[in-house]
């Protein structure tokens, strides 16, 4: 029983990481309220989860609100701008889906450009906790890794995309799910995202320690 309850234990391992997403989803969720924010909100989200379980992990309140704080400016305007495609595409796609005729096929090039700004932002906002670059350059780093690497961007695109997708099919089971969307589902997501990409981010973090260590030789 000392075991288990031991600080080092991987069950108690286990019960303060879920306290650690249960917090940040808690965060993620506040700071999202004004809506316009949700893209700070995510670079924030993401900045702490990559350091969970490891050296860097830290006081999470203070590196979150230290992560909203100093990627505001640049967060907000990246997510309006995919929050614009992202609603001008799906909606364009729902209503040629409808459509009859020719017409009716038109919804296949706008599901494309759909899914695809669902990729890239899978990719932009991770990519933007973890590297200074332009927004431009966020982007085509996102564009460009979302095809690289074609199965985990499908994969993360789904677990981003699933509860509202969920909310638009079914929105009985939506509902009862509520209590998970509030406890921990986006913290936990973007955890699994964060597990998914160390693997696609680990040859630039690399290549990022090692120009600081030439820097401080």
């Amino acid at each position: 029983m000392n075991g288990l309850f031991s600080p080092d234990s991987r069950f108690m391992r286990y019960l303060t990481l879920f306290a650690d997403l249960m917090i940040l989803n808690i965060l993620f969720l506040l700071t999202s309220i004004p809506v316009f924010t949700v893209g700070a909100s995510l670079t924030a989200l993401y900045s702490v989860c990559f350091r969970l379980g490891t050296d860097r992990e830290g006081s999470t309140f203070r590196d979150y609100f230290a992560a909203f704080k100093e990627n505001f400016a640049q967060a907000t305007p990246l997510f309006l701008l995919l929050l614009l495609w992202l609603c001008g595409t799906g909606g364009a796609a729902a209503i040629f889906y409808l459509m009859t005729g020719w017409m009716h096929y038109l919804v296949v090039p706008f599901a494309v450009l759909f899914v695809a700004v669902v990729l890239i932002g899978s990719y932009a906002f991770p990519l933007l906790s973890r590297f200074e670059n332009r927004t431009a350059t966020t982007l085509k780093n996102a564009a460009l890794l979302s095809l690289g690497y074609l199965p985990r961007s499908i994969l993360m695109g789904a677990i981003n995309l699933f509860p509202f997708a969920l909310l638009a099919v079914h929105l009985l089971t939506f509902l009862k799910a509520a209590f998970a969307w509030l406890i921990v589902w986006f913290a936990a997501a973007a955890y699994i995202n964060c597990l998914i990409l160390k693997k696609v981010f680990a040859p630039y973090l690399k290549e990022e320690n090692d120009d600081h260590s030439q820097d401080e030789a």
